[in-house]
């Protein structure tokens, strides 16, 4: 490649903001009373300054008015942009393989410097990128050279050897002015004969042009000046030159190369790997161990040698690309329609209206004849309440559930299900699955005593050993490995036996305290039975009691509810940091948390033919494991979080669960005590 530097235009050009940007301005101007400008409008203004825009759009030249729709757009950029920005489908690519080749990598936007980090940290390591240069670090925007003579300057290189790439005319007037060679991409709402008006290399369809063949420009360079720009450039009397925000310049990098997989690296995966299968079934910590070790090593080294990566790469680097179609796709989730300009006539009042719904009774236009599968729709609506938006909640709580959770909390309603209402629906589901599949278990079940589980054991036990006298040597083998593990299960019963007759003695032998325990436990019983038999006594009171431990019993929705509260509140505590640019208040967090209930609810129907069992008594069927598994993808999706980020954060969010827990047991536990010996004078 004759050029060693390239800098870039960020909107448009290496990521798609445009969902943000238009969020953002529509938010503002809706605010002030501009509700006729269009989306393509706001389209048309992005790479200008947002006082430009603000202008372009509203129509006013006050500063101090532009200022203000400037500063209320800053505090809606921080909800919005960097969640609804997502790089285009070849970026990541072009700039790995540019970076590879030894090329000096930089960014010059109007877009604030730390805005454009916070995206890019998602996806490239701190130190890929070798200057960022971002609204707050010039005077002058965009046409004006002057950031791009700063990045030209602080790099250390010639115009010559520059390229600035961009989407719209201002970045093909901004490369003009500054004498550095030009690239347009087509990404943006600027087409290509626009672009083509100016002076450049080439016109691209894609950032992979880049790197296809060099030709030579269209036009005759403006400056071929082949020594780094003199001091005297508006740029060096500049105050960001000596302010400690300047990003530090890399050094001349060098073809970045992943090392291959050492030795050791591999003797201590294969000994992981190993510990995995051998322990017990109960455990996971080797198979975890290897899975994160695995995880780091893939990130820092290169497992496969080159000539199988340049056999795979044909068919991977297309798979690559539908990956990050199918991930544009859950950030973005369902479109809506647009506005049908066709007039239609109400069936119900004869109301001629355009659009889809009508004006005067709210039918909608799509009012079809009765058939099976609008009927049956329409019938087990009636028995549920259930409408459209429910089976695209549950197909978004499976594939993009965090996704979802932040649409649903920023306002976007209408075509999801409501959480409390998901969950109550997947709970009777949840009971009509286990009906079909084990509908033992929702019977209460009484626990044997102690000593008719040593019975049934010991019995069991001397049957087994009449057999293994008959036996061949093979099932002899069989029946005494079933006998150790009934002489484990009768040392366990055993052993807590013993502890309960020290438990007796200790209350026997013990000292003021020991006895102030006894006193208030017998208190304690006293006072429930007293108020058990009065509940007893009184029908009303006994039928509410038995119906609310039956609700208890087999109740997946009474439970999780439940645990909501908790969960939220710690999710809260876990995710109050500053850096955080969403920021939800308590009850938001307690939605949140009802939907990722309803997603492993969800999950737990899903699983529960294949289990063949149902454990009624746990919260979920799913393993804990599985479970913060899925808090880190929906924590992930929800905060725009990588995932290393997500698993941290995930496990202090339990960390905080396990406190919050403690500390409501203790508040349990003392009011219990208080209410002994408060009523037990009463009673």
């Amino acid at each position: 490649m004759s050029y060693t530097t390239y800098l870039f235009d960020f909107d448009y050009t290496l990521a798609d903001s445009s969902r943000g940007i238009v969020t953002c301005f529509r938010n503002v101007l809706n605010q002030h009373g501009y509700t006729d400008v269009t989306d393509e409008d706001i389209k048309r203004t992005i790479g200008k300054t947002l006082e430009e825009s603000f202008s372009i759009l509203t129509g006013v030249t006050d500063e101090d008015q532009l200022a203000g729709f400037k500063s209320e757009y800053r505090k809606e950029a921080d909800t919005h942009m960097t969640i609804n920005t997502v790089l285009f489908l070849e970026t990541k690519s072009v700039l790995l393989a540019l970076k590879d080749a030894g090329a000096f990598i930089g960014i010059i936007s109007t877009k604030y410097r730390y805005r454009i980090k916070e995206m890019l940290d998602q996806h490239f390591p701190g130190s890929f990128f070798n200057i960022i240069v971002g609204g707050e670090d010039v005077q002058t925007a965009k046409p004006s050279p002057e950031g791009l003579l700063f990045a030209i300057k602080q790099l250390h290189v010639t115009k010559a050897e520059t390229l600035y790439i961009g989407d719209s005319t201002v970045d093909a007037a901004t490369a003009k002015a500054a004498g550095v060679d030009f690239a347009g991409v087509t990404h943006g709402v600027t087409t290509a004969e626009e672009l083509s008006k100016y002076p450049h290399w080439k016109i691209m369809n894609s950032l992979e042009e880049l790197l296809e063949a060099d030709e030579q420009p269209t036009h005759d360079k403006q400056s071929t000046d082949d020594t780094p720009p003199s001091t005297d450039v508006t740029v060096s009397s500049h105050p960001i030159v000596n302010s400690p925000s300047v990003p530090v310049i890399a050094p001349r990098p060098t073809p970045r190369k992943r090392k291959m997989i050492n030795i050791w690296q591999i003797l201590i995966l294969a000994v992981l790997l190993w510990l995995s299968f051998e322990e017990g079934e109960d455990s996971n910590v080797f198979l975890w161990s290897f899975i994160l070790v695995l995880w780091y090593i893939l990130t820092k080294r290169r497992i496969l040698p080159d000539r199988v990566l340049d056999l795979i790469s044909p068919w991977w680097t297309p798979c690559k690309k539908y990956l990050r179609a199918l991930h544009i796709k859950m950030v973005r989730g369902k479109d809506i329609p647009p506005i049908s300009e066709e007039s239609n006539i109400c069936l119900n009042c004869d109301t001629v209206y355009t659009g889809s719904y009508c004006n005067r009774c709210g039918q909608s236009r799509n009012t079809p004849r009765y058939r099976f599968s609008n009927a049956f729709r329409n019938i087990l609506g009636g028995f549920t309440n259930i409408d459209n938006g429910f089976g695209r909640t549950l197909l978004d709580l499976l594939y993009r559930p965090g996704y979802m959770i932040r649409d649903f909390i920023a306002g976007k309603r209408i075509l999801y299900f409501r959480p409390f209402q998901t969950l109550f629906v997947l709970a009777a589901l949840y009971i009509m699955a286990v009906q079909l599949v084990d509908p033992e278990a929702l019977k209460e079940k009484k626990g044997k005593s102690p000593e008719v589980q040593r019975q049934e054991i010991l019995t069991t036990r001397e049957q087994l050993q009449k057999q293994i006298e008959v036996a061949d040597p093979i099932t002899q083998k069989v029946l005494n490995k079933t006998i150790e593990s009934l002489d484990k299960e009768l040392k366990k019963l055993e052993a807590k036996s013993s502890l309960k007759k020290d438990n007796i003695t200790l209350q026997i032998n013990g000292d003021e305290d020991d006895e102030l325990i006894d006193e208030l436990l017998e208190g304690g019983s006293s006072v429930f039975n007293k108020l058990e038999k009065a509940i007893h006594n009184t029908p009303f009171l006994e039928k509410v009691w038995n119906l609310l431990k039956s609700w208890g019993h087999g109740n997946k929705a009474f439970r999780i509810i439940a645990t909501l509260p908790l969960f939220a509140l710690a999710t809260l505590m876990a995710f109050r940091r500053k850096k955080n640019k969403l920021r939800y208040n308590l009850t938001e967090h307690v939605f949140i948390q009802a939907y990722i209930a309803c997603q492993i609810l969800l999950l737990s129907i899903i699983v529960l033919p294949f289990n063949g069992s149902a454990q009624v008594g746990d919260l979920y069927e799913l393993p804990i494991l599985f479970i913060f598994a899925l808090f880190c993808l929906d924590y992930k999706q929800l905060y725009g979080y990588t995932w290393w980020r997500s698993f941290w954060t995930t496990i202090l969010m339990f960390f905080y669960s396990l406190i919050l827990l403690i500390i409501f047991a203790i508040i349990v536990v003392t009011l219990i005590i208080a209410a002994v010996y408060i009523l037990k004078p009463l009673l």
